[in-house]
């Protein structure tokens, strides 16, 4: 579903009509509860555990001798979760952090600038950084959420009707509430599964460990 048809599924649990002025909400609101319904939701889900599915990254080079560089836009308000020196190899060297700059490799000079020790590398550095990123604000009609799949839209309307009408200081109907339950649950399902699990002992690893205590 895109943005505007986010709308209609949202208007048409909440009985809207734009052309009536005796409306509880207003079409602003309906637009602004979807965007706080895809945020919530992916939040709750990343706080359940399934922080991977939500996991990016991007890179960019830090100058030689340059102390200090403001972090890509792309980054800025994220969580940062690592860097990574992919210069000569990749994988690469993970960077280290820490509040003293004579220590670690980087530290935070402010909250979107970083500063490499007391004088920066002696060669640019190609930078891999590792984040957490959040949904975009939906603004155009065909926007569509990126994060969250049309399998799941159905959510961020239950979402956004129960929100709004809470904030209307109404209580929302039992059936909206054991809906945007199962849901959700249903999301966290598909999240769970939809990412390659890692360590998983595979029958050459098992061949290889029973090779090394043959005799």
């Amino acid at each position: 579903m895109n943005f505007k048809e986010l709308q209609d599924e949202v208007s048409d649990l909440l009985n809207f009509n734009s052309s009536q002025t005796d409306q509880d909400f207003t079409a602003s609101q309906i637009k602004k509860a979807i965007n706080r319904a895809y945020l919530r939701e992916t939040n709750k889900a990343r706080q359940e555990g399934l922080s991977s599915y939500f996991k990016a990254v991007t890179t960019f080079t830090w100058p030689s001798g340059s102390k200090t560089v403001a972090l890509p836009s792309i980054i800025q308000k994220r969580f940062l979760i690592n860097m990574e020196d992919i210069t000569d190899q990749d994988p690469g060297r993970m960077m280290t952090f820490s509040d003293n700059p004579l220590v670690g490799d980087l530290f935070w000079l402010d909250r979107n600038t970083m500063q490499w020790g007391e004088s920066g590398p002696s060669s640019d550095k190609s930078i891999r950084a590792e984040f957490f990123t959040y949904p975009e604000t939906l603004i155009n009609d065909d926007d569509e959420p990126s994060i969250i799949g049309p399998e799941h839209h159905e959510l961020l309307f239950y979402s956004a009707a129960v929100d709004l009408r809470t904030r209307a200081d109404e209580a929302a109907p039992m059936e909206w509430l054991r809906q945007q339950m199962e849901l959700r649950i249903d999301l966290y399902k598909d999240f769970s599964r939809g990412r390659p699990i890692k360590n998983v002992p595979t029958i050459s690893s098992h061949a290889s460990d029973a090779a090394d205590f043959a005799y």
